[in-house]
């Protein structure tokens, strides 16, 4: 039996763009002391990559009040945090920036691969890529809200696009309660396990598709794994079960949520900013954008970070924590 909750959620977790206000109510900029520290843990490693680097060897003992703070907001508060103003090509180049993004990110959790090649730091840009395997992050398209496979993914802002590439957030705890309030016949919907679509980055054996649900209720605590895109792209696999009318509804119905005025909160990251989204209690976008051909610092260039904390985060039903070990760690179970 599939445990489902047919109170709305409350909390901090549950926020529209309009509770939140102006950016200096979530936004945490670095400071000179800040700064100063990574100054003095990068001197330690002016041959290494970032890949290359432990905790230990990247110590942050001022700035990991700091994280811990990060941490609270993302895991009982709001769900996103925004670090801003690095001072990246200014202070640091592209790979020492890298390496302080790196070390932050090792001292929320464990950095887990993004895709099946193994990638500890993803690039997002536009590589002009086309076709229905092609990642959504290697192209210039506007994305439809979703989350990723994991705890926390985090985005930092090398170079921003000409134009467009506006980062927006939203609480998929205000989407749950919406749905409730609107059409509570449709919350068994939400539990349902679906055949969602891998997207190219399936491990060996497995048919292209894996089983998820888009919302579950486990010791007290809701979480969602927000993938309507990806539920619906399956049915292209002759051996997926079409979806009935009601169903399609409903993630129709769910994927309006996010765009009605007022519900996502938009963040224009910039360069040397740092983005950190709990993927259990938020969903996240990104408009269009367009690329200057002629100036390279305005050809949008992320890097992007996948942080796992299977023993310290919140308890997930089974096919969530699944995906703690990241995508190319993954062995095909068809019930998983």
């Amino acid at each position: 039996m599939v445990d489902i909750l047919r109170e709305p959620v409350t909390g901090r977790s549950v926020w529209t763009a309009a509770d939140i206000g102006a950016e200096d109510s979530y936004a945490r900029r670095f400071t000179e002391d800040d700064l100063q520290e990574f100054d003095r843990a990068l001197a330690g490693v002016r041959e290494r990559s970032a890949p290359e680097l432990s905790k230990r060897d990247f110590p942050l003992p001022s700035f990991s009040e700091k994280v811990r703070d990060v941490l609270d907001e993302l895991e009982h508060g709001t769900g996103f945090v925004l670090l801003r103003g690095l001072p990246i090509h200014d202070r640091y180049s592209a790979e020492e920036a890298a390496k302080i993004y790196w070390a932050i990110g090792l001292h929320l959790g464990e950095l887990v691969p993004q895709n099946r090649r193994g990638e500890l730091i993803g690039h997002i840009r536009n590589l002009g890529a086309k076709g229905h395997n092609t990642r959504g992050y290697a192209t210039a398209s506007a994305a439809a809200f979703h989350t990723d496979q994991t705890d926390i993914v985090g985005l930092m802002c090398l170079r921003p696009a000409r134009s467009g590439g506006i980062s927006l957030v939203a609480s998929a705890m205000a989407l749950y309660n919406i749905v409730l309030d609107e059409h509570p016949e449709w919350l068994d919907v939400l539990y349902k396990r679906f055949p969602t679509d891998w997207v190219s980055e399936e491990p060996p054996g497995s048919p292209g598709w894996y089983y998820s649900r888009l919302y579950s209720y486990v010791d007290g605590l809701l979480s969602a794994a927000y993938r309507t895109g990806r539920i619906l792209s399956a049915t292209r696999f002759p051996d997926v079960p079409r979806l009935s009318a009601r169903e399609v509804a409903c993630l129709l119905f769910l994927d309006e949520i996010p765009t009605r005025p007022g519900v996502a909160l938009d963040m224009t990251l910039e360069v040397g900013d740092i983005q950190f989204v709990n993927n259990f209690v938020t969903v996240h976008s990104r408009t269009g954008f367009v690329d200057d051909p002629d100036d390279p610092a305005f050809q949008r260039h992320l890097l992007r970070l996948w942080v796992s904390r299977p023993d310290t985060g919140r308890v997930v039903c089974p096919e969530y924590h699944y995906w703690r070990s990241g995508i190319s760690r993954l062995e095909w179970a068809r019930s998983a």
